[in-house]
């Protein structure tokens, strides 16, 4: 093959220093280079393709270069001018055209069934390697293409003895009606050598999209976007090519997936039924439909696989942004989630799981560590015994994603929670050091809970922490655990603490600070503790857990 293709490697530049453009274009260049050692490869050994039907193009290929190898240069034609007998060009001009339009009658009389022809198809399907069968499509199809570039050739050649670039009527899928140039083209041969192209598949890119190397996503992360956008894809179709996707698509997914219900894919009346089917039964039942939230998250994903699209070379241009798309949600981000009142609070923590002092029971010591640390729910139910530690006479909380075991089982929601904090003298008062002192060195702080399926310990907590607020009657559409997180927000309101330090305290992001460098030159642990300090629950009796 190297001393077929007279090269041992390809070279070619993509003739752009722009990376996007230049994920676009390597495709088609890797694909053509590929189909010239294919078709050098088939020519070599003798291996023809059998056609019996020409895609059209490869029609428009064959036509190109029927018409290439028939027409001739004015540079040829005068040489057979100044060879003939003819005293005047315009004598040569008239009498070539009066044999043209001879030929061209005899040819439509015998419809192409000309041995002249009959030797200009034989040659066509040699030089590109193909057979097309008697009696086919493809052999009506291939003796047109010859009678019809051959008459298109001896026009332009009458023109061109006449002075003018091209005759009255070219056909401009063979020549340029305004330079009489001809089409360029790639040959027949190559093109059937070319790899077949892998048909679209949003399913297969939205998997390369998930695994992009560049993004740490857990898995539950991960299950979320998949979840998202499968049922982007049902309503787009999976073998639509991101290309084709308009901002009136976007539009359409937005529209029907307001339409449907939270949950709907784990409701018994819309199980296993298509997007189609669960929006007709959903509106036929008036059933609730999801939030501005819940619908804005299917369209943020779907708008970020896009931009990906694009980056990737697979997309031209995004055709739509999430704030054009985004649905307007009329209630304050705020107001979503409320903290518990103090009744509320009072309620809670004098329920039988506190009234009983079932300090094992992970319900004590999570729910009493998200309102006095203000910790995130994940954050606590994943923490390990080596993650409690005292440093010059301080107790604290090592929050990271490090792991006792080695294992990979931590995550945290962003860098800011990455953090070191004291505990909250309270927990020490009732008694939380104890309970930290019995519990195995290497082992999980709290052993009765579980690793979700998602990767998250706090999934499986969460279910029965919900259930013990709902058995409580504390739990409502507004108030859930995480509210604990808000009523430690209010209290660092109430208490004066530094703005600054409760950001840190609480994990909460700085601006466009991600980090927060508690172990350098962030806040000194002892700081930290005196703010933190600050914050109470007056109107709560706590007097039942001190020890």
């Amino acid at each position: 093959m190297q001393k077929r293709l007279g090269k041992k490697e390809y070279w070619k530049s993509l003739r752009t220093s722009d990376r996007q453009e230049a994920l676009r274009i390597a495709p088609s260049v890797v694909a053509d280079a590929r189909a010239i050692m294919n078709a050098t490869f088939s020519k070599a050994e003798g291996i023809r393709t059998t056609i019996t039907e020409f895609a059209q193009d490869h029609e428009q290929a064959l036509f190109r270069e029927a018409y290439a190898n028939h027409v001739k240069g004015g540079s040829d034609l005068i040489s057979e001018y100044e060879s003939s007998a003819f005293r005047s060009l315009k004598e040569f001009a008239d009498h070539r055209e009066a044999v043209v339009v001879e030929m061209i009658a005899r040819l439509r009389v015998e419809r192409g069934v000309n041995p002249s022809i009959k030797i200009m198809m034989l040659s066509l399907a040699e030089a590109n390697g193909f057979n097309a069968p008697p009696g086919s499509k493809a052999e009506d199809t291939l003796r047109r293409i010859c009678v019809e570039s051959f008459i298109e050739a001896k026009r332009n050649e009458v023109a061109l003895l006449k002075g003018k670039a091209v005759h009255t009527s070219p056909n401009p899928e063979i020549v340029d009606p305004a330079s009489g140039r001809p089409r360029d083209f790639t040959p027949l041969r190559s093109l059937l050598a070319r790899p077949p192209e892998e048909p679209v598949s949003l399913t297969k890119l939205v998997e390369e999209f998930i695994a992009n190397p560049n993004k740490i996503r857990t898995p539950k992360t991960q299950k979320s976007i998949r979840g998202s956008l499968e049922v982007v894809i049902e309503i787009l179709g999976d073998a639509t090519s991101p290309d084709e996707i308009t901002e009136l698509d976007c539009e359409r997914v937005r529209d029907i997936i307001m339409q449907l219900p939270p949950n709907f894919r784990k409701l018994p009346a819309l199980k296993d039924r298509s997007i189609d089917e669960m929006v007709r039964i959903a509106r036929a039942k008036g059933m609730a439909r999801l939030t501005p939230t819940g619908v804005n998250t299917y369209l943020k994903w779907l708008t970020t696989f896009l931009n990906w699209c694009q980056k990737k070379g697979k997309l031209t241009r995004v055709p739509t942004s999430f704030s054009e798309i985004r649905v307007a949600d009329p209630e304050r981000k705020e107001h979503k989630r409320l903290p518990f009142k103090d009744e509320q609070l009072q309620t809670y923590f004098h329920s039988r799981v506190f009234t009983e002092q079932d300090r094992s029971n992970c319900l004590f010591w999570v729910s009493l560590i998200a309102l006095w640390n203000g910790m995130r729910s994940n954050e606590i139910c994943q923490l390990d015994v080596a993650d409690v530690l005292e440093i010059e006479g301080i107790w604290g909380f090592d929050i990271s994603y490090i792991s006792a075991s080695g294992d990979d089982d931590k995550s945290l929601k962003t860098g800011a929670s990455f953090r070191l904090i004291p505990i909250h003298s309270r927990l020490i008062e009732f008694g939380f050091l104890e309970f930290h002192a019995r519990r195995p060195k290497e082992a999980k702080l709290f052993g009765d809970i579980t690793r979700g399926s998602d990767g998250y310990y706090s999934s499986t907590f969460s279910k029965k922490s919900n259930r013990y607020l709902a058995e409580v009657g504390v739990h409502g559409r507004k108030q859930k655990f995480h509210s604990f997180r808000h009523n430690f927000r209010d209290a660092l309101r109430r208490g004066r603490v530094d703005r600054e330090i409760g950001k840190a305290l609480g994990g909460w992001q700085r601006g466009k600070t991600e980090a927060f460098d508690i172990y350098g030159s962030g806040f000194p642990l002892e700081e930290l503790a005196g703010e933190l300090d600050r914050v109470d629950y007056p109107r709560v009796e706590w007097d039942h857990l001190v020890i």
